[in-house]
Order: C-alpha cells, then sequence, then structure tokens
C-alpha cells in the first residue's frame, strides 16, 4: 500500500487524503461528516439520488444531533461532495469505508446483497495502493469470503500487494451516531499487518478513546455480533421475567432495582419489543453462519423469540383490561403514544410499534398513532390515522397504550389522561413510565409490562 500508517494522520488533517463513504444513511452519513471535520477530502456514494441532491445542497436527510451542522459546514467548504456512482467515488479516493446495509431476508437467513453490490462497483474504481475498511455488520468470514473475492475479481488486484483490507465494525445508535463513533473505542482487524496499521492510523484521526487491534479480521467480525447479541439476550430475559412478575403479581421495576443494586447484576429494562437496524437482525446473521459449520444456537434463537412476540402480549394486556369494563378490542377506540422504535429518538425502523398496532387492527380495533418526535402529516404519511395534538389524539380513547419512553410522555398527568379519555379508559404502560396506584386513582385500568400489581 502506498500510505504510511505514521503519515496517514498528518496527510488527512492537511487535506492530502481523499475518503470515500459508501452508503450515506444513519452511520454512513456522520462517518463521511467526521472525516470531512478530521480535514480529509470526502467523497460520499449513496444511490439514492434525492438523497444526494440534498446533501449537495448543504440539507440532512435525517435527524441527528449537530449533523445538519456539519452537512453545511463541509458542503460549503468543498470538503464533502456526494454522488450516486460508486465507482467514480472509489476511483478517486486512498480511502474507501463501506457502510451499506445488511440485512435478512424473510427466511431468517443473512443477505448480503447490497454489500455484494457494493463491492463489485466500487471494485472497478479500486486503486493501486488504496485501502478498504468494511464497517457494514457482518458475520465472521463474510470479509474473507465474500468481500475479498469480488473486490479481486472485478478489480484484477491483489489483497495485500495492491490494495490494503481491514473490518472496522460501527459502534453507534441513532439519536448520538456523532457522539458514540467519537466516543467508543474502535475495534479493527486486518488481513495483514499493513493493512491493520494503516486502518487503525485513518480511524484514529475520527475517535478520541482508542483503537482495539484483533488478531484477525473474523474476530473483529464477531465483536459487533457478540455485543448485540448480549443487549438482545438480557432484553429476552427482562422481558420473560417480567411476564413472570405480572402472574406472580411483582413489580419487575421494584425487583429489578434491588436485584441491580448486587455489582454483577445488570437486569435490563423490558418492553413492548426490540426495534432499529441492529438487534432485531445481527442475531440471525450470526444464526446463518452457525449453521454452515453445523450449529444450532438455540438461546440465541428462544431469545428472538420472546422479544418478537412481545408486541402480540402488550395487546393481550390492552384486551385484558378492556374487558374489566365489559369492553373488548373489536371496534375499541385505541390510542397509541409512540410509535419510534426507542425514547427519544425519531426512527421507525423494525420498531415493535408497528407489529403492535397490526395485531390490533386484525382484533378490528380503531386505532390512532401519536408521537410527538413525529408531525401530523408523517405519521399520515405511514398509513396511521392520527391527530395534530395529544389532547385531540386521547379525546374518548377507550384504550391508551403507551409504547416508548419519551420524555414528553414521562411527563403526563394522570388526571389529565383520565379527563380527556373515555370513562373506564383501559392505559397500557409498556415502556415502564406510569405509577400504576397513580393511574387507578384517577379510575382507569391500569395494565405494564411486568407490572404484576394492578388491582382491578
Amino acid at each position: 500500500m502506498k500510505l504510511k500508517p505514521d503519515m496517514i494522520p498528518k496527510k488527512l488533517a492537511r487535506g492530502n487524503i481523499t475518503v470515500a463513504v459508501i452508503g450515506l444513511g444513519w452511520m454512513g452519513l456522520p462517518l463521511a461528516c467526521l472525516f470531512a471535520e478530521a480535514g480529509a477530502k470526502v467523497l460520499g456514494a449513496d444511490k439514492n439520488q434525492k438523497l444526494v441532491d440534498k446533501l449537495n445542497r448543504g440539507e440532512s436527510p435525517f435527524e441527528e444531533p449537530k449533523l445538519g451542522q456539519l452537512i453545511a459546514k463541509h458542503v460549503s467548504s468543498g470538503k464533502l461532495k456526494s454522488m450516486n456512482n460508486v465507482e467514480n467515488a472509489a476511483s478517486g479516493s486512498e480511502v474507501i469505508i463501506i457502510t451499506v446495509p445488511t440485512l435478512v431476508d424473510n427466511q431468517k437467513q443473512a443477505d448480503y446483497t447490497i454489500l455484494e453490490s457494493a463491492c463489485k462497483e466500487l471494485s472497478k474504481g479500486l486503486i493501486p495502493g488504496a485501502l478498504v475498511i468494511l464497517m457494514s455488520t457482518v458475520a465472521p468470514n463474510v470479509v474473507e469470503k465474500i468481500v475479498k473475492p469480488i473486490l479481486e475479481k472485478h478489480s484484477g488486484l491483489i489483497t495485500g500487494e495492491d490494495f490494503g483490507l481491514a473490518y472496522s465494525p460501527i459502534r453507534a445508535m441513532s439519536g448520538r451516531a456523532l457522539k458514540d463513533i467519537q466516543e467508543y473505542k474502535k475495534i479493527v482487524g486486518g488481513f495483514d499487518d499493513a493493512s491493520l496499521k494503516a486502518a487503525s492510523a485513518v480511524l484514529s484521526t475520527i475517535v478520541k478513546s482508542g483503537i482495539i487491534r484483533t488478531s484477525n479480521i473474523k474476530t473483529a467480525e464477531a465483536s459487533k455480533l457478540f455485543e448485540t447479541i448480549y443487549r438482545d439476550l438480557n432484553i429476552a430475559l427482562a422481558n420473560e421475567l417480567a411476564l413472570y412478575c405480572e402472574r406472580a403479581e411483582i413489580d419487575y421495576y421494584e425487583a429489578m432495582k434491588a436485584a441491580n443494586t448486587q455489582p454483577y447484576s445488570h437486569l435490563h429494562h423490558p418492553g413492548i419489543g426490540v426495534g432499529g437496524h441492529c438487534l432485531p437482525l445481527y442475531p440471525y446473521m450470526l444464526q446463518t453462519e452457525a449453521q454452515s459449520v453445523g450449529l444450532k444456537l438455540k438461546l440465541i434463537k428462544d431469545a428472538r423469540r420472546i422479544n418478537d412476540e412481545m408486541p402480540k402480549h402488550v395487546a393481550r394486556l390492552a384486551a385484558s383490561g378492556l374487558r374489566q369494563v365489559g369492553r373488548s378490542l373489536t371496534r375499541a377506540k385505541v390510542t397509541i403514544l409512540g410509535i419510534s422504535y426507542r425514547a427519544n429518538v425519531k426512527e421507525i425502523r423494525y420498531s415493535p410499534t408497528i407489529e403492535l398496532i397490526e395485531a390490533l387492527k386484525r382484533r378490528g380495533s380503531k386505532v390512532k398513532v401519536y408521537d410527538p418526535k413525529f408531525i401530523f402529516a408523517e405519521i399520515k404519511t405511514m398509513g396511521y390515522e392520527s391527530e395534530a395534538t395529544i389532547e385531540t389524539v386521547l379525546k374518548d380513547a377507550e384504550c391508551i397504550i403507551l409504547t416508548v419512553g419519551h420524555d414528553e410522555f414521562k411527563e403526563l398527568d394522570p388526571m389529565k389522561l383520565a379527563s380527556l379519555s373515555a370513562k373506564g379508559c383501559a392505559i397500557v404502560d409498556a415502556a415502564g413510565i406510569l405509577k400504576p396506584k397513580e393511574i387507578e386513582k384517577t379510575g382507569m385500568i391500569y395494565r405494564g409490562v411486568g407490572r404484576g400489581v394492578w388491582t382491578k
């Protein structure tokens, strides 16, 4: 490779290194901006022409703290340019970073079609001496068995001799992507020592907390899946314990807080399920790889099943609450508070609330949706009934389901909820932010995930 690790930080800071970022989504775009902020010339590539046009006008295509300011700044300075031609972006760059989506198909098998296509296109523009860093989440062996062969076949170059190859997973969440990318340690695995050192040097320009170098690429690939699956399993444990608490007349949250005073106990919060692009998909990627070596990951499969079933359980809680006042889900006026997959973010990818809404509609419920992170027109565009204000969406509601703990929802007054909704309204707290006794004092029927303390 032409890139010398000890010279990379200085050259990048001076604008003498061009970085191509392939895939300008929720993580690729923040990465592109951070490299521009570090001094590099950045060429962003994405197949979405509308997104490219918006970026070249200096506008952010989605909400992410401080991202809009960085886009405007670096588009104006000329450091950040976007295009829809991957080959052209690659041909003008010494460093190529891949951040395209990796998915799971209808059979719950890993789907790397988008990644394969991106690799094929960029390889046509791959120049000798360049460094390719994959950051999309993949299972172990994907870089060496899928990415490397495609790059070599379509470029005519040889990995390690003509270009460098490394893997470094993105460790960040939407709503705090810029902060996470900079503050979490960066895990890096390289095809060879030269690739490892060069990739570490490149990434050190945007990371404040240091680099973790793994002994090989597949260990780095595994690390991202492991940390994601760890969270998924712990949420599944919380959800299963919550189901028990409902039957045993125990408040899970009280038991959780007590248990977590033990230093080795880190029980998570239960809820309506798991959303976002990571947790609902990445366990299946590891399962796909495990199957190829003759292993079934039973615990991981069970955790996915538990979390996937939680929206239906929340619907059952709603039915239980309605029965107490002689109502049923059929024709019930149900208001859903929150469609984001996580508190305080404007993002609905794989939101479990979507499954809840569909389950309620199948039972004949009349569903309205309200989320303070979205304007009325945005929710209508999603195909859901809504109202412009929380007061109007709650009017005459026979069942209210709180799905996510937005800060705005934490300020809800139980008496106001009772005054706006129908008499004997059932309220289901899937976010764990309401106090059961306060709700019941208003005359409403209370149900909550894991809160086995309701009295009516």
